[in-house]
């Protein structure tokens, strides 16, 4: 079948952790946009925050390649939200193009508890996250989870404030596979 779980959710709100598990039980590939800006910020180096972000569109790219090259994955990234202002994140206008069935995976959890992950979290240096206040990184996720969901496919929400029940998140993918809204 074919099939994209689109992961989405604030920063630090267990995208990339659902993804590994969700690829994982459904034996689909996982692309995850940060593996691949980190492998960037190994073979390119580290810089300052316009370096960062020239390599982050970089890795957006190959993000997009490596989807359009499959016919299913698990996918995850702070993705741009259509109703966003801010220049910050994944497009995602390209997911809609991707064929078969799409869902999107969005992990819930408040600002604050997200806010306090992305700070106590040792990410590869090359994100810059050290350069960061908590009041903010704590603004700026207040401000993103108005925005809610992306709105693509059919949606299983995952409240990742808490241990997540994989079995019941993985049965909800796949009730969300049997018919496809777009």
């Amino acid at each position: 079948m074919q099939r994209y779980i689109i992961v989405t959710g604030l920063p630090a709100s267990g995208k990339s952790t659902i993804c590994r598990a969700v690829a994982a039980a459904l034996d689909l590939p996982m692309l995850d946009k940060d593996e691949i800006l980190e492998g960037l910020f190994a073979s390119e180096g580290i810089g300052n925050a316009q370096w960062r972000t020239r390599l982050s569109r970089v890795a957006d790219e190959a993000l997009k390649e490596s989807a359009m090259r499959t016919d299913r994955a698990v996918i995850a990234s702070w993705w741009r939200h259509p109703a966003s202002d801010l220049n910050t994140g994944t497009p995602a206008e390209w997911l809609s193009s991707l064929s078969g069935v799409l869902i999107e995976l969005h992990c819930v959890c408040t600002a604050k508890l997200a806010a306090e992950r992305f700070l106590s979290r040792k990410r590869h240096e090359g994100h810059l996250d050290h350069l960061k206040t908590h009041d903010q990184v704590l603004e700026s996720f207040q401000r993103f989870a108005t925005h809610g969901p992306l709105g693509i496919g059919r949606l299983v929400k995952v409240h990742t404030e808490k241990d997540v029940d994989l079995s019941s998140v993985l049965a909800e993918i796949e009730l969300a596979s049997i018919v496809d809204l777009r």
